[in-house]
C-alpha cells in the first residue's frame, strides 16, 4: 500500500513537480511568439509546424511509455532520467545551426519532456490522499496555465536573431535545479518508500533487469509513435510538399490509420493475454468504461483548440497587425491568463461538492464554444478589434475549466492498478489533440495562402513569402494590404474550424453522464479504493 509524504518532503517534492511541470510546458507557448522569428532566421518559415508540431510527436508517443515505466523502474529514477534527458535536448536546440538540426533536437527534446509531464501526475496520485487531489489538480492545472501564460511573453522578449536560443538555454539550468530538488526530497521506493530496503532493490535491479524490460510494452509505444508521426507529417506536409490526392500523402494517411488500428489490436491482444508479461499501454478494459473514454476525449478535443489558440493569435497579431513578438505575447494574456484562473475556479468549484464535475464541464466547455465561436467574427482588418480581447477571455475560462475538470476525474474513474496509465493517457490524449490541431493550423494557413495569394503574387515572391514572412514588409502598399488581408482571413478559416472541435467536445462530456453522478468530495475516489 502506498505511503503519502507528508512535511518538507511533501512541500519540496511539490515544489519540484511544478518546476518540472512548468518547465515542459513553457516549451510549447514559448515557441507561439518565438517560433516566427526563429524561423525567418533559418529562412524556413514553410517548417515553422515541424519546430511546434515536432516536440509534440514525442511528447505524445511518449507520455504512457514513461508512465508505464515508472511502474517497473520506479517513479523517482524515472522523472529524474526524463529530466535529464530534457535540459541536454534544450541545450542541443539552443546550439542548433540548421532549422533541420533544430526540429530533431525538439524531437528528443519531447522524449524529456513527456516524462516530466506525465509523471508529475502521476506523483500526485501517491503522495497525498483522495480528498486533496482537487487541490493539488487546482495546483498543478493552475502551473500548467501559469507556463502558458508566461511562455508567450519570454518568447516575445528573446525573439531576436541573436537571442532566441536563449529560449532553449534557459532550460538547462533550471532543468538542472529541478532534478536536484526531486532528488533530494522523493524518498527511494516512493510510492512504497515505508517498505523500501536498499539491498532488495539492488538486487531486484540487478537479477531482473531484463524481466522488468520485458513487462515494457514496447510494441504498443512503437506503433503509437509511429501512427502518431505519419498522421501529423501528412496533414503538416498535405497541399505543401504534396497535393492532398497525391501518392505520398494517400500513403502517408492510410498507414497512419493501419497503424492507429494496429495499435488498438494489439493493446487489446496484450490485455487479454494474462500469462504475457507485456503490461499494456491502453488497457483494453479503458474501452469498455464509458465514463472514461469520454474524460479522455474531451482531453483530446481540448488540447485542439487551446494549442490552435496560443499559436494562432500571437501569429496573427504579429503578421497581420504587425506587431512586435513582445507585443503580441502581452496581448496574448487575455486568453492564457484566463485560462489559469478557469482551471482554478473550475476546481475551486468541484471542492464545494455542492455541483457534480460533469455539469461543470458542461458550462465551461460551453463557454469555450461561444468564445472560439466568437474569434470567427473578427472583422479581416489590419486594425485590432478591441473585441478579440472578450472573445479570448471566454475561450480561455472555458478551455481551461474544461481540462481542469478532467484533471480530477483520473482518480475517480479508473482503477487503482490503471493509475500510471491512466494519467499518463489523459496527458497523452491532450498533447496528442495539440499535435494533431497545430499540424491542421499549419495546413489549413499553407493550403489558404497558396491558393488565395497565386492571383497576387509571381511565383518566385510567393515561394520567398511562404519561407520567411519580412518579404510582406518588401511588397508595394496596396499589394502588401492585399496579401494581409488574406493572412487575416486565413486565421477567420482556421478559427471556423476550431470551434467545430471545441463544440465537439459536448459528446464527449454527455459520454461522462452517469446516474448518479460521479462525485468528486466527501468520498473516497472508487477507482483508487478498487486494489490496495
Amino acid at each position: 500500500m502506498p505511503h503519502f509524504l507528508t512535511g518538507w518532503r511533501l512541500h519540496l517534492t511539490t515544489l519540484g513537480l511544478c518546476l518540472a511541470v512548468f518547465l515542459v510546458n513553457i516549451e510549447v507557448t514559448i515557441v507561439s511568439t518565438s517560433g516566427l522569428a526563429i524561423a525567418n532566421d533559418f529562412h524556413g518559415v514553410h517548417k515553422l509546424g515541424w519546430i511546434l508540431t515536432g516536440y509534440l510527436i514525442t511528447y505524445t508517443g511518449f507520455i504512457i511509455p514513461w508512465a508505464k515505466s515508472s511502474d517497473i523502474f520506479g517513479r523517482k529514477s524515472c522523472i529524474l532520467a526524463s529530466l535529464v534527458i530534457f535540459a541536454i535536448f534544450s541545450g542541443a536546440c539552443g546550439a542548433a545551426q540548421t532549422i533541420n538540426q533544430l526540429i530533431i533536437f525538439r524531437v528528443l527534446q519531447g522524449i524529456g519532456a513527456a516524462g516530466g509531464w506525465a509523471l508529475a501526475f502521476l506523483f500526485v496520485y501517491g503522495m497525498v490522499p483522495p480528498d486533496k487531489y482537487p487541490l493539488y489538480g487546482s495546483l498543478m492545472a493552475a502551473d500548467v496555465s501559469i507556463a502558458n501564460l508566461a511562455g508567450p511573453l519570454v518568447g516575445g522578449a528573446l525573439s531576436q536573431p541573436k537571442t532566441w536560443r536563449w529560449v532553449f538555454l534557459l532550460n538547462v539550468p533550471a532543468g538542472l535545479v529541478t532534478v536536484v530538488v526531486l532528488a533530494i526530497a522523493i524518498p527511494n521506493g516512493f510510492p512504497f518508500h515505508k517498505n523500501y530496503s536498499a539491498k532488495n532493490m539492488v538486487n531486484r535491479t540487478t537479477g531482473y533487469f531484463l524481466s522488468k524490460v520485458k513487462r515494457l510494452d514496447l510494441v504498443g509505444a512503437t506503433l503509437l509513435l509511429a501512427a502518431a508521426l505519419l498522421l501529423s507529417t501528412g496533414l503538416l506536409e498535405g497541399g505543401i510538399q504534396w497535393e492532398w490526392n497525391s501518392a505520398p500523402s494517400i500513403a502517408l494517411l492510410t498507414i497512419s490509420g493501419l497503424l492507429w488500428i494496429a495499435f488498438f489490436w494489439w493493446e487489446r491482444l496484450v490485455t487479454m493475454k494474462e500469462e504475457w508479461p507485456q503490461e499494456p499501454m491502453f488497457p483494453w478494459r479503458f474501452i469498455h468504461n464509458r465514463q472514461w473514454m469520454g474524460v479522455l476525449l474531451s482531453s483530446l478535443l481540448n488540447g485542439l483548440p487551446f494549442y490552435i489558440f496560443v499559436i494562432s493569435i500571437p501569429q496573427r497579431f504579429e503578421t497581420v497587425n504587425g506587431l512586435t513578438p513582445i507585443q503580441t505575447g502581452i496581448k496574448l494574456l487575455p486568453y492564457t491568463l484566463v485560462a489559469a484562473f478557469g482551471a482554478v475556479f473550475a476546481n475551486g468549484i468541484a471542492a464545494t461538492g455542492k455541483i457534480a464535475p460533469i455539469y461543470i464541464m458542461f458550462f465551461f466547455s460551453a463557454l469555450g464554444t461561444v468564445g472560439a465561436g466568437c474569434m470567427t467574427t473578427i472583422p479581416s482588418v489590419l486594425e485590432i478589434t478591441p473585441a478579440i480581447y472578450g472573445y479570448q477571455v471566454l475561450a480561455g475560462l472555458g478551455i481551461g475549466g474544461t481540462y481542469g475538470m478532467a484533471i480530477l476525474y483520473v482518480g475517480h474513474v479508473v482503477e487503482r492498478r490503471d493509475a500510471a496509465t491512466g494519467s499518463g493517457a489523459l496527458v497523452e490524449f491532450r498533447i496528442l489533440g495539440g499535435a494533431l490541431g497545430l499540424a491542421i493550423m499549419a495546413a489549413t494557413i499553407e493550403n489558404y495562402l497558396k491558393s488565395h495569394l497565386g492571383p497576387l503574387l509571381p511565383a518566385d515572391t510567393l515561394n520567398a513569402l511562404l519561407k520567411t514572412s519580412t518579404v510582406i514588409d518588401t511588397l508595394p502598399a496596396d499589394v502588401r494590404i492585399a496579401v494581409l488581408t488574406v493572412y487575416a482571413d486565413a486565421y477567420i478559416l482556421l478559427w471556423r474550424i476550431t470551434t467545430g472541435f471545441s463544440a465537439a467536445q459536448f459528446l464527449a462530456i454527455a459520454m461522462i453522464w452517469k446516474n448518479p453522478q460521479i462525485e468528486v468530495m466527501g468520498k473516497e475516489a472508487p477507482g483508487m479504493a478498487a486494489e490496495t
